[in-house]
This record gives structure tokens, sequence and C-alpha cells, in this order.
């Protein structure tokens, strides 16, 4: 059982549900001593409906947080960030929000990219080799600016690309090495461990975490910490979350308790 989750999402992405404060309780039930919240960053140019709230309620979502963080700080740190993807476009704009302390920290979690001035190109329905290139490169320049805290679910693109070739071995390589080198954590994500093990491709197995990913993680000694992807409160104390942690222990994988602030 962990310690802190610095992966927690509220209402305001349009597909979790909850109150702020319920998160809170939830995570003093089962012991944390730590919660970050990590919304999909709203954007000022873009609006997804249904996937990150609208740029006008980024202040009510700091706002809130903020009092929580303070009527709650005798018993449990909160962090307040977002998740944003790695687009070089909005780099500037997480920057800012980091310099005038609008959040402490900001997580990569690479679910799209803008092309043609729009938000598309869904990285969870990538099946080509091209694709899988195209959310490697995005990733690994996101994680050289220094503007993440660890990267989320690292190993993504496996959700939807069901062979473990050349490519894939190689866009792995290539995240893992590049999260050594820039001393970045990679996240062991519960959010498709909840939804149980399904047949991809000629595999029974988690979307993600993938095991031959995190075999390499292991072998390049990477910092590790586990991320269970609230998107309602009982996420944190699912029972399902069991089969993440034990997948952990199978892969060996060191764990990071708590991060840095």
């Amino acid at each position: 059982m962990i310690k802190a989750n610095y992966h927690t999402h509220t209402y305001r992405c349009g597909h979790a549900v909850g109150e702020d404060e319920d998160y809170i309780r939830e995570a003093l039930a089962i012991g944390l001593q730590e919660i970050g919240f990590t919304d999909h960053i709203m954007l000022p140019y873009h609006s997804q409906p249904g996937i990150r709230g609208d740029y006008s309620v980024l202040d009510d979502y700091v706002k809130s947080l903020r009092e929580l963080k303070e009527k709650y700080k005798d018993r449990i740190k909160i962090h307040i960030g977002f998740e944003a993807e790695a687009m070089k476009e909005y780099f500037p704009y997480y920057k800012k929000l980091l310099d005038d302390g609008v959040v402490e920290y900001i997580i990569c979690g690479n679910h799209c990219e803008v092309k043609d001035d729009h938000l598309k190109f869904f990285f969870s329905s990538v099946t080509t080799k091209d694709d899988i290139i195209r959310y490697t490169n995005s990733l690994v320049a996101g994680m050289k600016t220094g503007l993440f805290k660890f990267v989320a679910h690292p190993d993504y693109y496996m959700g939807s690309y069901f062979k473990w070739d050349e490519v894939a071995k190689s866009c792995a390589r290539k995240i893992i090495s590049t999260a050594k080198k820039y001393d970045i954590p990679l996240e062991f994500n519960f959010g498709s461990v909840r939804r149980g093990m399904q047949i991809l491709g000629d595999e029974y197995r988690f979307a993600y975490p993938y095991d031959k990913f995190w075999e390499m993680v292991k072998k390049y000694n990477c910092k590790v910490l586990i991320g269970l992807d609230a998107h309602a409160p009982t996420d944190l104390s699912n029972p399902n979350n069991d089969a993440g942690y034990k997948k952990a222990k199978e892969l060996g994988l060191e764990l990071l308790q708590k991060l840095e602030f």
C-alpha cells in the first residue's frame, strides 16, 4: 500500500466524478499521507469538452484545492498540479503556471497533440509504427524541458499497439533512457489495471502497465512510482488496485514512496 498518490482528477475534466473534498476524505480513510491533484490541464486556446475542463474553470480548481489544503493541513499534505501533454505549443504556458506558483507541479500524460490548430490524434488509439514514434518523440521532447515532475503511464502506446516488435522496443528504450538521463520518475499507472486484463493481440494482459516495458525499466534502474490515476474517490481504495501492487512486486520494481516538493 502506498503512502502518497500524485495522480488524482476532479469532476471538472468531464469524465471524473466526486467533489474535491471526497477524494481527500477517502485518502485519509485509507491512510494516505499525501495526495496530489492533477486534473487534465485547462488550456487557454483549445476546448475539449468531456476530456478537460474549459479554461474558465481553472481559477475555481485552484481556489477549491487551496482552501482544502489549508483546511486539512494538519492531517494530510495536499499538492496542486496538472496532467498535461507534451505539446511544444504550450510549453511556455506550462512554465508560466509553475513560475507564477499557480500550481506546484505538472505531470506528463501524453494523450493527444496539436495538429492543424486542433487537439487531435489521440495516442490511446495508435496502431502503426509511425504513430508510436510520434508519441515517443513528443514525450521525449517534453521530458527534456524540465517542466514535468514525472511521466504518467509512459507505456500508454502499448494499450493499442499490440506488438512488442523492434519499433516498440526502440520507443521504450528511448523513453526509459531519457527518463534515466534526466532523472525523471516513470509512473506505474493503475488506471488500466482497474479495468482488468483483456485479450490484446496475442496476449492476455493489462492495456498498461505492459510487463516487457517495465522489465526494461528495471534494467535501467529508473525511478518508479505508483499512480492511482483516480477519477472517482473510490478509485483510491478500489480492491482491483491490488492487482497492480501484485504486478509491481512480481516485476521487482523498487518504488518511490514520496516525491520531493
